[in-house]
C-alpha cells in the first residue's frame, strides 16, 4: 500500500526494523486472540460484542493499517491536524477504521465498548519526551481485563560516560555525539504498561568506573578535554605535564565522569524486544556535574524526570 507522508513520517516508514517489530507483535496478538475465549464469545453473539483496537497517536496510520485485517473496528487517534489529514487520506478505503483528530487524553473512550488491544507508539528514550505513560494511564481503563497493549513495556539501561558537550544529546543516524563509555551498563527501570505507572520518576543508579570497559568505547572518537582553552600536543599540556585523554588523568590515576548514556529496549510482547532503531528510542546522553573517580571505584547518580514531561524535567545529581 502507498502511504502519503511528510518528511518525518517518511523516515518512520523507512525504519523497517521498527515497522517489522510492531507488525510481528500485532500479528502474534491476532493469532493468540483468535483462539481466546473473547473471540469465541464474539462469534457466538455478534450482535452485542465486537472486536476493537485503539491506535493512539496513529501518525500516518501504518499501525492501524496492520491491525485492520484482524479487528471489526480500529479507532485511530492523532492530535496533529496535518498528520491527521495524512492518516485520514491513507485509511479512507478501510470501512473498519475511524480516524479522529483529538488528543488521546481528551478522547471520550466511553462511547465505545472496551477494547481488546491498545496500540500506542508514543515512545521516547526512557519515556521522557513523549506521552506514552500519561496516555496509557488514562486509556487502559477502557481496555478489557484480558486485553493487551502493544508495546507491552520498556526496559531502560544506563552507562557512565565522559562526553564532550555539557547538554542533553540524542545519538542517531544524523548526529553522532562524541563520548566514551566508562563502565558496564546498569538496568535502572523496567515497566509493564498494563501497570499503573507514576509519571514522576526517580532512581539512584550506581556505576563501577573501570578503564577496561572505558577503553572499549564502542568505536567513538577519543575526546581530548581542554576546558581552559590551552594548547595540547598529543594530549600533553606542556606546562603542567598532565595527560587528559578520554577523561583520564595519569598522574592522579583518576577518571573524570560527566554524564550517563540512556538506552531503551522496547518490549513488544513476551517474545519480541526491540533495541534502538533509527526512528525508535535513539540513545540519549545526559550530563551531570563533572567528578573524578578512582579506577575501580563506584559512583552514584540520582536521575529524575517526569514521564511525558519533556527533557527539561530531567535532573541529575552526583551523590556522596
Amino acid at each position: 500500500m502507498k502511504f502519503n507522508v511528510d518528511s518525518y513520517h517518511f523516515k518512520l516508514l523507512r525504519d523497517y526494523e521498527r515497522l517489522s517489530a510492531f507488525k510481528e507483535a500485532i500479528d502474534q496478538f491476532a493469532m493468540e486472540y483468535s483462539n481466546s475465549d473473547d473471540s469465541k464469545a464474539i462469534k457466538e453473539n455478534e450482535s452485542s460484542k465486537t472486536s476493537l483496537a485503539y491506535d493512539l497517536g496513529c501518525g500516518s496510520g501504518v499501525l492501524s493499517y496492520f491491525a485492520s485485517d484482524y479487528f471489526d473496528k480500529v479507532i485511530s487517534i492523532e492530535m496533529s491536524p496535518s498528520t491527521f489529514r495524512l492518516a485520514k487520506e491513507n485509511l479512507k478505503d478501510f470501512s473498519n477504521i475511524e480516524v479522529f483528530n483529538e488528543n488521546s487524553l481528551d478522547f471520550d473512550f466511553s462511547n465505545y465498548p472496551k477494547a481488546d488491544l491498545i496500540i500506542c507508539e508514543m515512545l521516547d528514550t526512557a519515556l521522557i519526551d513523549e506521552e506514552e505513560v500519561p496516555v496509557l494511564n488514562h486509556a487502559k481503563q477502557y481496555l478489557k481485563n484480558s486485553g493487551k497493549i502493544i508495546p507491552q513495556g520498556i526496559i531502560n539501561q544506563a552507562e557512565p560516560v565522559f562526553m564532550d558537550l555539557d547538554y542533553i544529546q540524542y545519538e542517531d543516524e544524523e548526529y553522532q555525539p562524541k563520548y566514551d563509555v566508562l563502565g558496564k551498563s546498569v538496568i535502572f527501570s523496567e515497566f509493564d504498561f498494563l501497570d499503573d505507572i507514576d509519571e514522576s520518576f526517580s532512581a539512584i543508579i550506581e556505576f563501577e568506573i573501570a578503564t577496561s570497559d572505558y577503553d572499549k568505547s564502542n568505536g567513538k572518537t577519543k575526546i581530548i578535554n581542554d576546558r581552559q582553552d590551552k594548547i595540547r600536543v598529543n594530549g600533553i599540556h606542556d606546562k603542567q605535564d598532565k595527560i587528559r585523554v578520554n577523561g583520564i588523568s595519569d598522574k592522579q590515576d583518576k577518571i573524570r565522569v560527566n554524564g550517563i548514556k540512556l538506552t531503551s529496549f522496547t518490549k513488544l510482547n513476551d517474545e519480541i524486544i526491540c533495541g534502538p532503531t533509527p526512528m525508535l528510542n535513539p540513545a540519549m546522553l545526559v550530563p551531570f556535574e563533572e567528578t573524578e573517580v578512582k579506577n575501580g571505584e563506584k559512583i552514584r547518580i540520582r536521575l529524575s524526570y517526569i514521564m511525558g514531561g519533556g527533557v527539561e524535567t530531567i535532573k541529575t545529581e552526583v551523590l556522596d
